[in-house]
């Protein structure tokens, strides 16, 4: 059962917004701000307000908009026009080109969609209302298309509706001519729209997959691909690893909105309730503080400190009002992070006077966690001395943005904890230095699917079978040289792959000299494991890996 798709509509937030804050859904690492983008909208219908209701002509306008933006989306300008085109093609392209430098990318489709349709607003004096209605309705037909296009397609394909059959025969008879073959495209493209517009208006939360009795499939791997719109490959790789059952939950739950969790910053907010009150009286925003997470056995694990739920309701949603525009934000009181990102950091447990490195810190989202958990153990006593973070990235225009935040979060003028970027000058990384060193290697983020639902459209089988792997064992050699003697190593990845998870640890754990320099650290007594896999359909948090070490010398 797929929950209703409305909440595409909130990238249309960030592409309405027209704000200099850099907007990407196919990062390969998962920053605050794709945290917020995928959450509920109440409405999906094309309603002004109340029972003003926007009539078939505005609907049908908004359907061909979003099918001239999806085109070069679905299928690589250059060579759409050049062949004769089958079914079987159309649906190879739909799941293969997406990747390819010729389509376009879903997210800067839309934008230039909503900057074309600016320029219409401003020539006919449409009405604010119909302008909101209008960017919400675009957003949900072009990006909930695109990321459906398996399913929209193995529907009008299977269903061979005659005028499919009839456009693919006139272009197959004469594939010269280039109008014929445009039309064929645009018909699918359209047709795919179409289809999307009929999957919204049937999406209930308490009603079964729209149109799921009239799909029918050969196998499981058949059924999970198209049913979900995931592609093949990704949905086998997944299949031999969870098995079905598991597999057909975490396709689910990739197109459901994952939850609004944030984590309270300790050096400007000493509790929970303070945070919590004041989003309530300012912007009528209700929390829930997270206690555990679950895991399914005896024992949860504890949620992070700090970590704090939103509730969108009927005073405030992220479309109403950006959380990034709340005073509380500006303030540095909180950041936008998924508990299990949080998990990440708090399982450093990195203390007062610290030497600490972020070997892949990117914009700075668990450096900052750290931070905080290092000045909440100084405030209670638990030590003076004053904690060094070092943030190190090979893109130094988010160690900028990094250092951008510092005085957001009251970093600068604290006296417990110091944060340094290898861009500063005479800020240098020596071996055996540190007492903690994380690294969150780049990877596929195929755990965060829900939070940038095009993203697996841009995956490829090789990245996460052999590139990435290669990759992250190199990292990991490279930040391990770091630590000192007695000090702790983190490997994390917001990947639920195996590949990039286990497969990488066994291989930094089968190096040679790796026992006499190196043991596992379990996370508790009980557990025994060093490692920890979080899982969205089963934990609620996102997908993420951990693993740690302690070294012997």
């Amino acid at each position: 059962m797929i929950s209703s798709h409305v909440w595409w509509n909130l990238l249309v937030i960030t592409c309405c917004a027209f704000t200099p804050r850099p907007y990407s859904c196919i990062s390969r690492k998962c920053t605050p701000r794709h945290h917020i983008l995928l959450t509920t909208i109440s409405s999906h219908s094309p309603k002004l307000s109340g029972s003003v209701v926007l009539g078939v002509e505005w609907e049908d306008s908004m359907k061909r908009l979003a099918s001239e933006a999806l085109v070069s989306v679905l299928f690589p300008t250059n060579i759409f026009l050049t062949k004769k085109w089958t079914i079987d093609d159309i649906a190879v392209e739909l799941e293969t080109c997406s990747g390819e430098k010729y389509t376009e990318d879903t997210e800067k489709a839309l934008k230039k969609l909503l900057r074309r349709y600016q320029r219409i607003v401003l020539e006919n004096g449409i009405s604010y209302e119909e302008r909101q209605a209008s960017r919400k309705r675009l957003a949900d037909l072009v990006i909930g298309t695109s990321v459906m296009r398996l399913r929209h397609f193995y529907i009008l394909s299977t269903t061979r509706h005659s005028t499919f059959e009839k456009r693919l025969d006139i272009a197959g008879r004469d594939s010269n001519n280039l109008n014929q073959q445009k039309d064929l495209i645009f018909y699918v493209v359209q047709s795919m729209v179409n289809l999307h517009a009929d999957y919204m208006a049937q999406c209930d939360d308490n009603s079964v997959e729209p149109g799921a009795n009239c799909l029918h499939f050969q196998n499981d791997l058949d059924r999970i691909t198209f049913t979900h719109s995931i592609p093949r490959f990704l949905v086998k790789l997944l299949i031999e690893q969870y098995g079905v059952e598991q597999t057909e939950s975490m396709a689910s739950v990739f197109n459901k909105p994952g939850p609004i969790t944030i984590r309270r910053n300790r050096i400007k907010c000493p509790t929970d309730k303070m945070l919590s009150d004041r989003l309530f009286k300012e912007d009528s925003i209700p929390s829930l503080l997270l206690s555990s997470i679950r895991t399914g056995n005896e024992s949860d694990i504890a949620a992070p400190n700090g970590c704090l739920m939103l509730v969108a309701n009927d005073s405030w949603s992220p479309y109403k009002k950006s959380i990034w525009s709340l005073n509380a934000w500006k303030d540095g009181w909180f950041e936008v992070q998924d508990a299990g990102s949080q998990l990440i950091a708090e399982a450093t447990e990195v203390k007062p006077g610290d030497i600490v490195i972020d070997y892949c810190a990117g914009n700075g989202g668990k450096t900052f966690s750290m931070a905080s958990q290092m000045y909440e153990a100084s405030s209670c006593g638990l030590d003076n001395f004053k904690g060094c973070i070092i943030a190190h990235d090979v893109d130094h225009s988010r160690l900028k943005q990094l250092k951008g935040t510092l005085p957001r979060i009251g970093i600068t003028s604290n006296e417990t904890v110091a944060i340094y970027t290898t861009i500063d000058p005479g800020v240098e990384l020596k071996e055996r230095s540190a007492d903690v060193v994380l690294v969150d290697v780049p990877c596929s983020s195929s755990g965060v699917l829900r939070r940038r639902p095009s993203q697996r459209f841009h995956l490829q089988e090789v990245e996460i079978t052999k590139s990435f792997p290669s990759i992250q064992i190199q990292i990991l050699n490279q930040a391990s040289a770091l630590v000192k003697q007695g000090g702790s190593l983190i490997y994390a990845t917001c990947s639920i792959s195996h590949y990039e998870n286990e497969d990488v640890v066994m291989q930094f754990e089968n190096q040679e000299g790796f026992e006499s320099l190196w043991e596992p650290w379990s996370f508790s007594m009980s557990e025994k494991s060093h490692c920890r896999t979080f899982l969205p359909f089963y934990n609620g948090t996102d997908g993420f890996f951990i693993a740690r070490w302690k070294k012997l010398r």
